[in-house]
């Protein structure tokens, strides 16, 4: 199909595709406080909250580790933070995920700022595999995160469509926001989400996001 009129899905993966706030979210925080506090030579308090610090002025720990010691061996960071036996375990998949992502006509991928062998991992754990075209990690986006800019260009170059014809579906407001000044339309997604300007969609479970769906075609 012509990139210029094939409608292109894309989802975040964390706490979208599946519950990352049921236990997943606290080891990866968890871990990424103590890699820094080993590479940086601080205790766990001060660890703890340069990670949170980066988190809420950048979007993603990784996005300031990046530029704030470019030396850093990303990684090395992304593979200790992500322990794949320990967080597999906690997976809890998001209720009818299957069902909706079967009803919304259109090719579909995953664009998340975690590592793409995590992303990978989930994905093929929670059973979703056959309804992506692509799964997108940090790494395939030249380790951009959202909402940089860059990581939704990256993944429109992947997929060869136009930020115009995609719709992102992400529990983020902030990515949400990005994406919207790209072109592209929009899917609050979540308990919390609700009807704000950048959000062509609040969407509060997957039945309402397929829902809304068929109607945007």
């Amino acid at each position: 199909m012509n990139k210029d009129t094939e409608q292109i899905w894309l989802f975040d993966l964390d706490n979208t595709l599946h519950r990352a706030d049921a236990g997943i979210f606290y080891l990866i925080n968890r871990r990424m406080t103590e890699w820094l506090a080993a590479e940086m030579c601080l205790n766990e308090t001060e660890a703890d909250r340069l990670r949170r610090q980066w988190w809420h002025e950048h979007g993603a720990t990784l996005s300031g580790l990046r530029l704030y010691r470019p030396q850093a061996d990303i990684a090395a960071f992304l593979r200790f933070s992500h322990p794949m036996d320990c967080i597999l375990p906690k997976l809890c998949g998001e209720t009818g995920a299957a069902h909706a992502l079967g009803r919304l006509k259109g090719r579909k991928a995953v664009l998340s700022n975690a590592p793409s062998f995590y992303v990978r991992e989930l994905v093929s754990a929670l059973g979703l595999n056959g309804f992506f075209a692509a799964l997108l990690g940090t790494d395939d986006c030249g380790y951009a995160c959202k909402p940089d800019p860059a990581a939704y260009l990256a993944a429109c170059a992947a997929l060869n469509a136009v930020p115009e014809n995609c719709i992102m579906v992400d529990d983020s407001a902030a990515n949400l926001a990005a994406a919207k000044k790209l072109g592209m339309r929009t899917v609050w997604y979540g308990e919390h989400a609700r009807s704000l300007p950048f959000a062509d969609c609040a969407a509060h479970n997957m039945a309402e996001l397929a829902a809304w769906g068929e109607k945007a075609v």
